[in-house]
């Protein structure tokens, strides 16, 4: 089945809000291991709302 018109912007716009949720946590996850805790803390935050607003996104219809 073909996704056009709104259906294939929602999915576009989903892969890219996924890729970049998953980017921010790798980032925090670099940093807090490295021990740059600060810029860690700041990338998880930045990450966890980037997960928040991709499963927000998921849900609408």
């Amino acid at each position: 089945m073909s996704v056009g018109g709104r259906g294939g912007v929602r999915e576009r716009i989903l892969r890219r809000a996924a890729l970049i949720a998953g980017v921010l946590v790798l980032l925090a996850l670099l940093f807090l291991l490295s021990g740059h805790w600060v810029l860690g803390v700041i990338f998880g935050i930045a990450g966890a709302a980037a997960i928040w607003v991709f499963l927000q996104a998921r849900t609408v219809r």
